[in-house]
């Protein structure tokens, strides 16, 4: 290929290197690179860009240079997505340097592509600040980052560093969520640290009227919508016009051009808007991105004091919505259209809407954290098991396994499940296993009546148990007949039955006929698909393994249907509920810090959170005695304390990874980790589930 070597272009530049690769025997550094390469030749971002002749891959050795020549977010975007790959993985510490700057593309020795000049140069000298973990980028990478309010936050200024032929270079750190490294690399700890570079100013470029941006993005209304859904085109061409006619500016996202610019441009416009009119049809209600928008403006609410207002128009549809957007639209008044023939009394609800003051933020009116969070409460946080566990019932599946560890949500999760399914005209009842005595689990017998009990009790049967039980058969079937006469048989309306804490099953003798006998309902179901047990769907909520219990697997419910696996609040999530407490946590970095110090954990994150917003506690004070007897965890650490020590097993394995002496066994990862004591897949990546543990355990079992 003949090139041109007087060709000079702007490249974003991404070096990375193998930390402590020259102490590698050759056999390992060979392997290191060679799993360095499938990883990141396997990573979206980086199959796209070949794919388009925007990339070009440099081996350097001791790791890769990446070359992008269009977007400028790529390189930063692709060592985000390394970093969290390797995240879990201690074989394999890599640095990370990025930079924006002229290269000329060159042929080597050997005819092959390749660049050189200042782009990739800096790049590297950036690198080369970092320790294990660091992401650092240079000033001209900082200015573009600091352009999008999701990165902005995510930038330390670490100073000015002084590199190769004494060159100076301003270097910032970037970190988000659990990716990144936060502390000062080594080579900079004596240097002063800098301050943040300003964010740009005005308005957004290609923002103008006709654009479909506003010169001041507070006073827009955005409109979200579902991309192709019948009468979004209608109704936006309605909308658009008639507002700007009635002087409010329109923002709508197909005037941008989608990339991941377009991303942040979007949820920057969503958050800054003066309000959000969303169009909620059969088709958009399960749009992925009208949720994500919602959220966003949700969120946005909290810091903007009830800005941007949130007004619904329900798109010939009046049935229930999914709960992330029930959660943030449900108890708001909408606007219906049928059709045209509403098309002005749409648009002067929608103006009027808008000419009307919003009310003020009402107080905080804290609910305490424990518990079953209240249908009502605005402190809980829809996660996408939500959705997934509401389209998984609308499906009528028959089985919906949901696991957890212990207040991780599961009774929440379940009870506001079954409330949409209600909404949906379905039938539903729950059993709390937790709820039943010793008397009822006495033997298998007991344990069926007192099953059947419960259920005629909620349902209000008429034909109670002791009239429908015939002695001479088994409690099993007894229980099966009962349910399929009295529950299943009456009408063709289908049935979700929740059944909450089942663990306490596995303990009992007879546990596994219980759930051999759930499992042969969901087979019963390909013999019989129109049959009645065709119309009903187990929601099983559950933390312990259960093939420990159960190891026959054509005999469990535990491996078929749905499988929900609730997991601990992101930053951004808590970030969410920091904004709905009125953000006693006063910036990111205290949110980062309060994840870190709870690892997202539901209970301990709105309990620390309550205090915080009660007693307008500071997260230093709060963090100071955070791991502390008497602190305000205390309770809750005590507890962890005592189940622990309950079984020696579980000590040693505690001690064992306090001291980093290796992985413990299978059955002790299992036991500890559905008990909520430890993160991770296997018992070869797991920890401590956050730092409070760590350091609470550290002090009483060491």
């Amino acid at each position: 290929m003949q090139m041109n070597a007087l060709t000079v272009e702007t490249a974003h530049v991404l070096f990375l290197d193998i930390v402590g690769y020259s102490r590698q025997t050759t056999d390992a550094q060979a392997r290191l690179v060679a799993e360095l390469g499938s990883l990141v030749l396997g990573l979206p971002e980086v199959v796209r860009a070949q794919a388009a002749g925007e990339l070009l891959v440099l081996p350097t050795g001791d790791g890769m240079a990446l070359v992008f020549y269009r977007y400028p977010l790529a390189p930063v975007q692709t060592a985000v997505e390394i970093a969290r790959v390797l995240s879990q993985r201690r074989d394999l510490p890599l640095r990370i340097g990025v930079h924006s700057g002229a290269v000329t593309r060159v042929l080597d020795a050997a005819g092959r592509e390749n660049v050189m000049g200042e782009g990739i140069n800096v790049a590297q000298r950036v690198m080369d600040c970092g320790d294990t973990g660091h992401i650092l980028v240079s000033a001209s990478v900082a200015q573009v980052l600091r352009s999008f309010d999701a990165w902005r936050d995510c930038l330390q200024d670490l100073g000015v560093a002084r590199v190769k032929h004494g060159e100076e270079l301003r270097v910032y750190n970037v970190c988000l969520e659990s990716v990144g490294n936060p502390a000062v690399p080594s080579r900079l700890q004596d240097q002063p640290i800098g301050t943040p570079i300003p964010a740009p100013t005005g308005a957004p470029a290609g923002a103008s009227p006709a654009g479909g941006g506003a010169t001041d993005p507070s006073e827009a209304v955005a409109l979200l919508y579902k991309r192709n859904a019948p009468d979004s085109a209608h109704l936006l061409g309605l909308l658009e016009p008639g507002l700007r006619e009635a002087g409010y500016p329109v923002f709508i996202d197909r005037h941008l051009g989608v990339g991941v610019e377009w991303a942040q441009e979007l949820k920057r416009r969503v958050s800054a808007a003066r309000a959000v009119v969303v169009l909620l049809s059969a088709e958009s209600i399960w749009s992925e991105m009208v949720e994500a928008e919602v959220q966003t403006a949700a969120e946005a609410q909290g810091r903007r004091g009830g800005l941007p207002r949130l007004l619904p128009v329900r798109v010939r549809y009046e049935g229930p919505l999914p709960p992330a957007l029930d959660a943030a639209l449900g108890a708001l008044q909408y606007v219906l259209w049928r059709g045209p023939e509403d098309d002005a009394a749409l648009l002067a609800a929608v103006t009027d809407a808008l000419r009307t003051p919003a009310r003020p933020a009402e107080p905080i009116g804290i609910d305490p954290a424990g518990g079953v969070v209240p249908l009502d409460s605005r402190f809980y946080v829809v996660r996408p098991t939500d959705t997934e566990f509401s389209q998984a019932v609308q499906r009528r599946e028959s089985i919906v396994l949901v696991k957890g560890a212990r207040q991780m949500g599961k009774t929440s999760l379940l009870t506001r499940g079954l409330q949409e399914a209600r909404k949906a005209g379905l039938r539903c009842f729950h059993t709390d296993f937790q709820k039943l005595t010793a008397a009822d689990l006495k033997d298998e017998e007991s344990f069926f009546r007192a099953l059947a009990e419960r259920i005629a009790d909620q349902l209000d049967l008429d034909t109670l148990p002791d009239e429908a039980w015939v002695s001479r058969r088994t409690g099993s079937f007894n229980f099966e007949r009962y349910l399929r006469r009295e529950v299943l048989g009456p009408s063709e309306t289908h049935v979700v039955w929740a059944l909450d804490e089942v663990d306490k099953l596995f303990a009992c003798s007879y546990g596994s006929d219980v759930f051999a006998l759930f499992r042969s309902w969901h087979n019963d179901r390909s013999y019989d698909p129109e049959g009645p047990w065709g119309r009903l769907t187990l929601a099983i909520g559950y933390a312990t393994e259960a093939h420990l219990f159960i190891t026959d697997v054509n005999q469990s419910p535990f491996n078929v249907g749905t499988r929900i696996t609730l997991e601990d609040f992101t930053v951004g999530q808590v970030a969410e509920l920091n904004g709905r407490y009125g953000e006693p946590l006063r910036s990111p970095s205290e949110v980062a810090a309060y994840h870190a110090l709870t690892g997202g954990q539901p209970y301990l994150t709105r309990r620390g959170l309550d205090l915080m917003a009660e007693q307008g506690l500071p997260l230093a004070e709060l963090a100071a005695s955070a791991d502390r007897d008497e602190g305000v965890f205390g309770d809750h650490l005590r507890r962890l304390l005592v189940v622990l020590t309950q079984d020696e097993h579980s000590v040693a394995t505690a001690r064992a990874l306090l001291r980093g002496d290796g992985a413990p066994s299978a059955a002790d990862f299992y036991r500890l980790r559905s008990g909520g004591l430890l993160s991770g897949s296997s018992p070869h990546d797991c920890s401590l589930r956050c730092r409070l543990y760590e350091t609470y355990l550290r002090r009483h079992l060491l």
